[in-house]
């Protein structure tokens, strides 16, 4: 009965809005957007001007050529203007504050130029070239994830990050000053193992950070898979909601609540 009165509102207000053509229900496909990507969509980010940013293992968009990442109008029609050309998968992105876009994945190239795992971008698809980061991807890790901090930093999930003269390394997360210089007051302590890394990290508002992978302890105390890091990578000890595996993605909503998705099938025992 709820769903049947919902489903009328929503009808009732579209109709009541002026709308001539018959409205769709609320959760219908939007047929008018089509980008037509031709390979996999592996992540996406929405610009505050309504653009929609897209990263994947693509090659085309809307049949023209992009390379691993491109940018959408509000409409889902290709941006003509925005061609950063990757060579290799785009996994995540974040955009700051400026309007400059962090990527991250495994490609070693942008427009022609090395970049090993994370770049970053002007507003116009451009590289910016004062932003490069020491970066190892293993042999099957990339960058899985970046997030803008407040004060501009930037933390990003990985296999292996390093300082300018490589004395110093942060295995699977790391934060980076906003030039990408390595943050080595920043240390997770992520205890390494054989497959392990980072894929998700999200900030919670009281600055708190949910991290989600495939690792198993941090600084020698069992975590499986998930947990939740004070804001200068310090474990927090209550936190361990125990998913039985995987974590690839989080979000946390307004009210405070984290959203998990992976291979799990059981969080917690249940």
């Amino acid at each position: 009965m709820i769903a049947r009165l919902f489903y009328l509102f929503a009808f009732v207000a579209c109709w009541a809005g002026g709308i001539s053509t018959m409205c769709a229900a609320v959760g219908d496909l939007d047929g008018s957007f089509n980008p037509n990507a031709n390979g996999a969509v592996y992540c996406t980010a929405l610009q505050p001007d309504g653009k929609i940013l897209v990263g994947g293992a693509f090659t085309s968009v809307g049949g023209m050529t992009r390379n691993r990442i491109a940018r959408l109008n509000s409409d889902g029609t290709l941006d003509t203007g925005f061609d950063p050309n990757l060579d290799e998968q785009v996994s995540c992105l974040a955009v700051q504050g400026d309007g400059k876009i962090i990527v991250g994945g495994r490609f070693f190239r942008v427009s022609g130029i090395g970049r090993e795992g994370i770049a970053r971008l002007n507003a116009n698809g451009t590289l910016d070239t004062s932003f490069n980061p020491v970066v190892s991807l293993g042999l099957y890790a990339g960058v899985g994830c970046v997030t803008v901090l407040g004060d501009g930093k930037i933390l990003a999930g990985g296999y292996r990050f390093y300082d300018s003269s490589l004395t110093q390394e942060r295995p699977y997360l790391a934060r980076l000053h906003t030039d990408g210089r390595l943050d080595t007051s920043f240390d997770a302590h992520i205890d390494e193992s054989t497959g392990a890394g980072v894929s998700a990290c999200v900030l919670q508002e009281d600055g708190r950070i949910i991290i989600g992978g495939n690792f198993v302890s941090i600084g020698g105390v069992p975590r499986r898979y998930l947990a939740r890091l004070s804001a200068n990578g310090a474990l927090d000890l209550q936190f361990n909601p125990d998913p039985d595996y995987l974590v690839y993605s989080a979000a946390v909503s307004a009210d405070g609540r984290i959203i998990i998705g992976g291979a799990f099938s059981t969080v917690g025992g249940t």
